[in-house]
């Protein structure tokens, strides 16, 4: 089977994964309770991170070093990391004053507020939540994203190829956040289009991992601060 055979089966099966995410979240029927949270959600992301390593290496024929080149190091890691978290408050905090007030969102979040009340209320739900649970959930987000942008890079150099992979990349992982409005799109579109840019420049994965756990963290940590 040819490499390009194999890069648009990759690219397709990806292209599946979030697009189910994105009806789950349209039609209302992601499950915010503890037992799906630390049961099958933590399960598919676990999953999804080995069958991605998997195809990569076995059906691919890749190695590790097409999500971390070598030209990095980590303190250039760490340092892309807060440049795009920095990134990220910059766009949430423009998005806040600017687009936020202008689309009118209605978006009811008393079951993940009921979710996380009783994660905290736990010292060992706590632990896995912050540990295992973002860890796993975000490396697979920062994965499968690198994941699609590698094979669909491989099909073409061009720059305009090269655009729309970054712009139509981030678009699809920005619908998965359609249930939290519009705005948190938008915010999301404007996010993953700087970090699919970092990583087209950089190629490695751990910035956007980096920023993407320290977000949740802090996300979580105010979560607990005001309401605990």
């Amino acid at each position: 089977m040819k490499k390009a055979v194999r890069n648009n089966i990759s690219i397709l099966i990806i292209v599946i994964i979030y697009l189910a995410a994105i009806f789950d979240k349209i039609y209302g029927t992601v499950d915010f309770t503890i037992q799906s949270l630390f049961g099958k959600y933590m399960v598919y992301t676990v999953v999804g991170i080995f069958l991605v390593f998997s195809m990569n290496k076995y059906f691919l024929k890749n190695s590790l070093a097409v999500f971390a080149s070598k030209k990095g190091s980590i303190l250039l890691d760490i340092a892309f990391g807060f440049l795009l978290l920095s990134i990220i408050y910059l766009v949430s905090n423009i998005g806040r004053v600017t687009y936020a007030r202008w689309i009118i969102t209605d978006i009811d979040r008393t079951e993940i507020s009921n979710s996380l009340n009783q994660i905290f209320s736990s010292p060992f739900y706590t632990v896995i939540f912050l540990g295992p649970f973002i860890w796993f959930t975000e490396i697979f987000m920062v994965i499968t994203r690198s994941f699609l942008l590698n094979n669909l890079w491989e099909l073409n150099s061009k720059k305009r190829w090269i655009l729309g992979t970054i712009l139509g990349t981030a678009l699809l992982c920005s619908l998965t956040q359609i249930d939290n409005g519009i705005p948190n799109v938008i915010n999301a579109f404007i996010i993953f289009t700087a970090s699919n840019i970092l990583y087209f420049k950089y190629r490695r994965v751990f910035p956007l991992i980096i920023a993407a756990i320290l977000l949740q963290t802090i996300q979580l940590a105010v979560f607990w601060t005001n309401n605990f």
